[in-house]
Order: C-alpha cells, then sequence, then structure tokens
C-alpha cells in the first residue's frame, strides 16, 4: 500500500481531539502546529495551537502581542485575514511550566497546609522547572486538562525538542520514578529524622556517602529535600494516576502523531531515529512533514528522484537572452542569461540532495501507509498571518504519489 495522499492524510487528522508535533530541534515544529491548527479553524472548528517555544515569532504570526499561560483567540481582523470563517476559531497559547505544576499540587494536595508547604519548598521549585522531564510532563498533564473541557474541537501540541519521541512520553514516568525514589528515601529521610547523631547506626558505605553529601551540599539541603519527600509522598499516587491517564490518551484513538523533519543530512537522520524508537511502540504515527525542503515546482508531483540538469542548447539560450531584453533592456541581456542558467543549474543539484537526504523517510512513509507532505524552504522563517496563511495553503494544497513506484 502506497502513503495516504497529504491532502486526504492531513485532513482526516484534523479529525482528531489531539495532534502531537514531535521532532528535533530547529525542524520548524511550531510553525507547523500553527499551520495544522489553523487548517482546522479555516474548516470551522475550534482549534488551539499550545507550544512550549518562547520565542515571538509564533505570537507575531498570529498576529497576537505575546502568548501566556491561557488560551488567546485571535481577533475578528486577523481571523479573517487568515481565512477563518464566523463558526471558527483559532487560539493559541504558550506553556507555563510552573503554573502547570502548581495546579497540579492544588489538586492533590492532602489540605492547606501541605500545599502551601510544597509551594515554598525549594526543592519543589527546581523539580517544576529544571528537572528533566518537568516539560514534558507539564505539556501532558496541561493538553489533558484542556481536553476535560468542550471550548474545543481541536489542540495541536507543539513538544519540546527530543532525540526521539518515545522520550516525551517516557520522561514524565522518568520524573515521577526520582521523585518516588526509594534510594532518596532510605538514604535521606532516616538520616534528616535522626539527626547528625543518626549517623551512628548506620554502617559502612552508606555513612560515608551520608557525610560525604552533607560536606557537599549542606544539611539545609537535606533537609528541603527530605520534606518535600514527605509532603509529596501522599499525593505522588495522584501524579502517577494522572501521568498514566494522560499517556493513555495520547496513545488512543483521538490522538495522532505527526512527524516534522528537516531535508538536511543531519535532521533527515534524526527524522530516521525517531521512526525507529516509533516502531513496536503503538505510537499512533500519522505522517511526516517534510519542512524547508528545496523544489522545483513540479518535483512534489514526480514518482522517482531520477532528475538531472539538462544544459540548454542554443535555442533556449537565445529565448532567454530575448525575454530577459525585452524586460530590462537596460541591463546586459547575455550576463543575466548566463547568471541565471548559473543558478538554476546549482538550485537543481541542491533539489536532488534534498531528494536524496530524504530517501529514506519518503520510503519510510510508503512502508508504513503514512501521508508525506513537503513544504518548500522559505527566505525566512515565518513572522506574519499572511506568511502563515501561505504555508497553510501550500501544505494542504499538494497530494504527493508514491515515490517507489
Amino acid at each position: 500500500m502506497g502513503p495516504v495522499t497529504m491532502k486526504r492524510g492531513l485532513e482526516e487528522i484534523l479529525e482528531r481531539r489531539i495532534i502531537v508535533c514531535v521532532g528535533t530541534g530547529g525542524v520548524g515544529k511550531t510553525t507547523m502546529a500553527a499551520a495544522l491548527a489553523l487548517q482546522a479553524a479555516r474548516r470551522g472548528q475550534r482549534a488551539l495551537v499550545v507550544t512550549i517555544d518562547p520565542a515571538k515569532r509564533l505570537a507575531g504570526a498570529l498576529g497576537l502581542k505575546t502568548l501566556d499561560h491561557k488560551p488567546q483567540t485571535l481577533d475578528i481582523e486577523t481571523s479573517a485575514a487568515l481565512g477563518v470563517p464566523e463558526n471558527g476559531r483559532l487560539s493559541a497559547m504558550m506553556l507555563d511550566i510552573p503554573s502547570t505544576f502548581d495546579g497540579l499540587v492544588e489538586r492533590f494536595a492532602e489540605n492547606a497546609e501541605a500545599r502551601e508547604r510544597i509551594l515554598a519548598n525549594p526543592i519543589y521549585h527546581q523539580v517544576s522547572t529544571t528537572l528533566a522531564g518537568s516539560g514534558e510532563y507539564a505539556a501532558m498533564e496541561k493538553v489533558f486538562e484542556l481536553l476535560e473541557n468542550t471550548d474545543f474541537d481541536l489542540i495541536v501540541l507543539d513538544t519540546p525538542p527530543a532525540q526521539n519521541a518515545v522520550d516525551f512520553l517516557d520522561a514524565p514516568h522518568r520524573l515521577l520514578e526520582f521523585i518516588d525514589s526509594r534510594l532518596v528515601r532510605l538514604l535521606i529521610q532516616p538520616a534528616f529524622a535522626a539527626g547528625r547523631t543518626g549517623f551512628r547506626w548506620l554502617r559502612g558505605p552508606t555513612v560515608r556517602m551520608l557525610d560525604l553529601l552533607e560536606r557537599l551540599v549542606g544539611l539545609g539541603f537535606l533537609r528541603d529535600l527530605s520534606e518535600f519527600l514527605i509532603a509529596f509522598e501522599a499525593m505522588a499516587e495522584g501524579f502517577r494516576e494522572r501521568a498514566h491517564s494522560v499517556r493513555q490518551t495520547l496513545l488512543g484513538p483521538e490522538s495522532a502523531f505527526v512527524l516534522i523533519a528537516g531535508a538536511s543530512r543531519q535532521t533527515s537522520r534524526n527524522a530516521e531515529a525517531f521512526l525507529k524508537h516509533i516502531d513496536g511502540k503503538k505510537l499512533p504515527l500519522a505522517g511526516i512533514i517534510i519542512n524547508r525542503i528545496r523544489l522545483w515546482d513540479s518535483v512534489a508531483a514526480r514518482r522517482s528522484d531520477d532528475f538531472e540538469w539538462i544544459e540548454p542548447g542554443p535555442t533556449e539560450i537565445e529565448t532567454l537572452e530575448e525575454a530577459l531584453q525585452a524586460a530590462h533592456p537596460q541591463l546586459d541581456a547575455g550576463r543575466m542569461t548566463r547568471s541565471a542558467i548559473q543558478v538554476a543549474r546549482q538550485y537543481t543539484a541542491w533539489v536532488k540532495l534534498d531528494w536524496q537526504n530524504t530517501a529514506a523517510i519518503r520510503t519510510a512513509a510508503t512502508e508504513r501507509g503514512l501521508f508525506l507532505a513537503p513544504v518548500a524552504e522559505r527566505p525566512e522563517d515565518v513572522h506574519d498571518a499572511i506568511e502563515l496563511g501561505r504555508m497553510t495553503e501550500e501544505l494542504f494544497g499538494h497530494a504527493v504519489p508514491d515515490s517507489t513506484q
């Protein structure tokens, strides 16, 4: 079975409740997430794009001054300029990791005293902002929270950059494993509860490790860590259940994952590594968007990558020179013709290179029955509503046939 045509495949996933855009950094996940949400809004849906990117270019592209932790809906003028009908709606928000964690503490803390103790603990602030996995956990939690209400028909999530897609799903579990670590409890809590003299009942390597920890980080740090673990213990089960529910939702029929890839050799290899991690994980991968690929207008419709540069003959050169002379009589038409041919020759070589770099990704799409969507490189990043609209039209305006047939 060949890959699902791009138009049909992309239009179909817009009928899900959530689309998760995954990929390594620098491939344009944020912009692609916005384009997917925009197309849904153009279809008359209430769409929300959630980004973790602190850059301001998405806000600018959507006509918003800033993005914050609450969904902001585009105004009527900007929506109309983007082709959103009256029954459609496009909103955007930027994930605030500390605020999301604070909301979880509010939900699962036993009482007001426990809640305040956790929120004031310096270890909690480190866990909720800088610990590996906290961003992914917060993103998954926020999406689950948004899915619980009926304000949006579709949520498009721009995930943090990762080396493989499984990182996004497994990071929350690893974060909870750290917080609930039996080793940490065995080493830290008894030492704090018993005080410095409590070391006497410990033996061998354990007492030496505790002594080293105290000298390196200070007793204050051990006290903060112990108090945090004790306060968190009562609500840890709620965190675990929530993380499990979020994971099940993201792996369920209401979700679709889209891999955003690049056309360079390195970004293509990164995408291939993503696909290897996805295999066997039952991740609902719907398709691949190859962003910033150099294309001739006709390349997307080709069935093979065997195109070569054909040097123009005397007749073609003469015709081009005459056209340039007529358009720019004040310039040297012969020199312009030679320059144009040289540029076309070089660009053709780049087009072929990108097509070769992405061969494995395109073959993978064919083998898995995924949609494949190439998006041509642009002179600069999308920074306004007009460019975002054009990119969205390009993304949904072509179909890609099976390149292996």
